[in-house]
């Protein structure tokens, strides 16, 4: 090979070598392109997803504001889930639950002081969920207690259903050891998560009772929504099977009236119910709902829960799920 055709083969090589690195330039710089592009399109779905949730809830509000029959049960307009309805390119999907059928952890302590009636419903109701096993319901009651009040002083009675039961309570003293010291709130649950800080409330109590438990509510049970351990935990008369005839009987129709249920019940047991009903502890309606919008549109999917008092339509709660 001459040396002019040894100088017109490196040129080639080093012509290929460069043809080669701007082809894998332009590839990363398309692939990057792409990318960016890719992220983009789904933020903005995500974004218009998150406004048709929020309209899923204004719907949800505007569905709770027409209900103004004299009962609230899951007969109703409002309790039946709407599934990917169609709205601007995407989808809502909207669902209703009334918090009046849940115990109001928050009610446990009112002006630094546990109320005794409360305070027989949270022990009857962890004891009816059988979870013996896993906490003491006196001791889970006790520690909510000392949760929720401002003091320092370690609950340390329950005394409910003619029983007076000690318990040890769990004040700051109780959250300073271990592997990760804390702090006892002493103040209300911003949400059902929070359990988790509360000492004896382990992941597998959370999940068992969460279903019945509320932060945003009041004393009033809703008959027509309530579940079978809630139901117990309103008296030592509503048992397991009293509670199940309750149930029984709203599917076949909503308790508009507690005076319904009179031939239904034994004499002693209606009677009960009639009381608390005229305390103002049981009702066939309800004011406090948990409204839960998922909004849908190409890739982008955003899902929004709110808590509101359907009274006065007052927003409790809006966050991102």
């Amino acid at each position: 090979m001459t040396a002019a055709g040894g100088q017109k083969g490196m040129a080639l090589l080093v012509v290929l070598v460069i043809v080669a690195l701007l082809t894998t330039l332009t590839l990363e710089l398309a692939f990057s392109t792409l990318v960016d592009l890719r992220l983009t399109e789904t933020f903005r779905d995500r974004t218009r997803a998150y406004y048709l949730a929020r309209g899923g809830i204004t719907a949800g509000r505007m569905f709770l504001q027409e209900d103004g029959n004299a009962y609230d049960s899951r007969h109703e307009r409002w309790a039946q889930e709407i599934i990917n309805y169609p709205a601007a390119e995407g989808a809502v999907s909207i669902a209703i639950e009334d918090l009046n059928g849940r115990l109001a952890i928050n009610e446990l302590v009112r002006q630094n002081n546990a109320q005794a009636f409360v305070v027989d419903r949270f022990y009857r109701f962890f004891a009816a969920l059988g979870i013996e096993h896993l906490a003491d319901p006196a001791e889970l009651t006790a520690a909510l207690i000392d949760w929720l009040d401002e003091d320092d002083d370690p609950y340390q009675l329950i005394r409910t259903d003619n029983l007076n039961i000690p318990v040890v309570g769990a004040e700051n003293p109780a959250y300073q050891h271990g592997q990760s010291p804390s702090s006892c709130k002493n103040g209300p649950l911003d949400s059902l998560e929070e359990l988790l800080l509360v000492r004896g409330f382990t992941r597998q109590v959370v999940e068992i009772a969460a279903p019945h438990l509320t932060v945003n509510g009041d004393t009033r049970i809703n008959i027509n929504t309530a579940s079978d351990k809630v139901l117990m935990s309103l008296d030592s008369l509503i048992s397991k099977e009293v509670a199940a005839t309750l149930i029984e009987r709203r599917e076949q129709a909503p308790i508009k009236s507690i005076s319904e249920l009179a031939d239904l019940l034994p004499n002693r047991t209606y009677s009960v119910l009639k009381s608390l009903a005229n305390q103002h502890q049981l009702t066939t309606t309800s004011s406090f709902y948990r409204i839960t919008s998922e909004g849908s549109i190409a890739d982008g999917k955003q899902r929004l829960v709110a808590e509101v008092d359907k009274r006065d339509n007052t927003l409790l709660l809006i966050k991102v799920d």
